[in-house]
């Protein structure tokens, strides 16, 4: 009888595993609330919106303008733009933007049909999270716009003026906000809502600019019969972002490299072929390799002395840099590598070269400020070109970095070209939305909010070069996993933060 019941358990609890498995598939979105905003967020999902695939979603801002009785502006970039009148006791107060981008990223799980160019998302939910069937939720930026539309779309919730920003391909280099026209936006005061951690209020983020540098060099011809070569590599690094994860101390597999390159040339006399590493100039670099030759009687020096640095390196990254590996192994000899004078001045450049943290913020404990990654090296027709992803919260702090660059690669006969800047949302000392928002969230939560910075860039970076003056805060819902198919969103934070944003609203007299 025991044995009985225990198996009767058995198969009730798999029983109601799998009713509750069934019921997170079949349980439709729309029913969660707040409906007004989920609605939006099933519409919004219904509707073919990866970067540079705008034109539906940017449609649809328009007919809900229409519908709603707002004067609307769409531009050829597909910014859209809804201006909505104070509610009764607000007509006079001081307008507000309320911004969010309409792009999201589309990766799907291998096997999935779903053509992301042309069909609606599978939405998904258990009534605790969120998500879409074998794809990215969209929850970046979606549940944002849904917010947007439920105020506006509301008879009953209480605000300013509101000029709604709706921006284009943000996740492809912000490229809607780079091309917006700013000029008919009269609000000095916006709440973007692309963060991605319920309680943490955001205040500044870093601009960027990307430096190329070329180093040029000199080749001789190679003696086959007395020299032999090596492929020298550096694998198994983290890597990382190179701005939210630039503090962890992660080592850059291009400058590591120059390391090694300069202790092997202090063994033996060694003269490179070529390098390279990386991939992206806002990544850290996880690999680099060289090809180097050295002189017969010399090989078993350049490997004693690579074996020995991997251990120096063991003993002093073994908590940063576990799975580090650095290896040479004999390769095909070339037919010419460069000089000693080039090989010289180019390791000393790897090695030398600045990389990494900067400086710490004064305002904001525990932020960077300013920093620069190396993220690329690559040996192209008689130059070694090195690629930077230099960031600052300050616009000093790029332009002193990117002149410490210039000076030095220009020093070793090189030049700098600089590329795709975007300029920086710097902290405001004095905030009266900042005061507002935290005041608000207090109120809301009975606890004080998280105030921080972002070292990345945003679109509030590109938004305050274009709106002068413009006072701005960022927060938004927990979203998990943003960018990849299991992409989720925090029902019960929707719900939090939807709450929040109304009582904001209605603190902005």
């Amino acid at each position: 009888m025991q044995f009985l019941l225990l198996t009767m358990s058995v198969c009730y609890s798999k029983l109601y595993v799998l009713l509750k498995f069934v019921r997170g598939v079949t349980m439709l979105v729309c029913e969660l609330s707040p409906k007004e905003v989920f609605y939006y967020f099933q519409k919004l999902a219904s509707i073919p919106r990866g970067s540079g695939n705008t034109d539906q979603i940017a449609e649809y801002c328009m007919e809900f303008a229409s519908e709603n009785g707002l004067r609307a502006r769409r531009d050829k970039a597909n910014n859209v733009i809804l201006f909505a009148e104070g509610t009764p006791g607000y007509e006079r107060s001081d307008p507000v933007i309320l911004q969010a981008h309409l792009d999201m990223v589309c990766e799907k799980e291998e096997g999935c049909g779903l053509d992301m160019e042309k069909d609606g998302l599978e939405l998904c939910t258990d009534g605790v999270t969120v998500w879409a069937r074998g794809t990215t939720l969209g929850g970046d930026n979606g549940i944002a716009v849904a917010y947007i539309l439920a105020v506006l779309a509301s008879d009953t919730i209480a605000h300013p003026p509101i000029e709604a920003l709706f921006t284009s391909d943000e996740e492809i280099g912000m490229l809607g906000a780079r091309a917006l026209d700013a000029g008919d936006l009269t609000a000095k005061r916006l709440i973007n809502m692309d963060s991605e951690e319920e309680g943490v209020l955001c205040v500044s983020c870093a601009g960027g600019v990307r430096a190329h540098c070329s180093i040029p060099f000199s080749v001789e011809r190679t003696n086959r019969a007395l020299g032999c070569a090596y492929r020298i590599e550096v694998s198994r690094l983290l890597g990382g972002h190179s701005g939210v994860e630039i503090h962890k101390q992660r080592e850059n597999a291009v400058k590591l490299l120059g390391n090694v390159l300069a202790s092997a040339s202090r063994a033996c006399t060694l003269s490179l072929v070529c390098a390279s590493g990386g991939g992206k100039e806002n990544a850290i670099p996880k690999t680099a390799q060289a090809t180097v030759c050295v002189p017969l009687n010399q090989a078993h020096m350049l490997e004693y002395s690579v074996k020995e640095f991997l251990i120096l390196m063991h003993h002093e990254l073994s908590t940063t840099e576990p799975e580090l590996l650095i290896t040479a192994k004999p390769t095909n000899m070339p037919e010419q590598c460069m000089d000693q004078e080039s090989s010289r001045r180019l390791i000393f450049a790897l090695q030398q070269i600045p990389d990494g943290m900067q400086k710490m913020s004064p305002e904001i404990e525990g932020m960077v400020q300013t920093s620069l990654n190396l993220g690329t090296l690559r040996t192209e027709s008689g130059h070694v070109q090195l690629r930077y992803l230099i960031r600052s919260n300050t616009a000093s702090g790029n332009q002193l970095l990117l002149e410490r660059v210039t000076a030095f690669v220009e020093y070793l006969g090189g030049s700098v070209v600089m590329q795709s800047d975007y300029p920086a949302w710097e902290y405001r000392i004095k905030s009266k939305l900042r005061e507002t928002m935290i005041r608000t969230f207090e109120e809301v939560y009975n606890k004080a909010p998280e105030v921080t910075a972002i070292h990345a860039g945003l679109e509030c970076g590109i938004l305050a070069g274009k709106i002068m003056d413009i006072d701005m805060v960022s927060f938004g819902p927990t979203l998990s996993d943003v960018h990849t198919p299991k992409e989720s969103m925090d029902v019960a934070s929707v719900r939090r933060s939807w709450k929040y944003l109304i009582k904001v609203l209605e603190n902005l007299r």
